[in-house]
């Protein structure tokens, strides 16, 4: 399977390029309106450690309304990225 999906990749650069950009421009846009928003489900306090720092993790330690600004900014961060790699691959 891994072999596959390499080769893929390596005939479809292209597209491959635009699928990146896209995920990386709705995962800021994602970010954004959930910060807006205060979705409970990105930005809750989780309940216990994990080691994997998340969101959840970020309200815990540092309080909600942090979290939704430090995810409102990472939001511009990765919808700009993702635009600019959007506007590049499809010029």
């Amino acid at each position: 399977m891994d072999e596959r999906i390499e080769k893929w990749i390596k005939n479809n650069p292209a597209i491959f390029r635009k699928i990146i950009a896209v995920v990386v421009f709705v995962f800021g846009v994602c970010l954004i309106i959930g910060a807006i928003r205060d979705w409970d489900w990105l930005y809750a306090p989780d309940a216990h450690y994990q080691s994997k720092w998340g969101m959840g993790q970020i309200s815990r330690y540092f309080g909600r309304p942090v979290a939704r600004i430090i995810g409102f900014v990472g939001g511009i961060f990765f919808a700009v990225v993702g635009g600019i790699f959007i506007y590049g691959v499809f010029k």
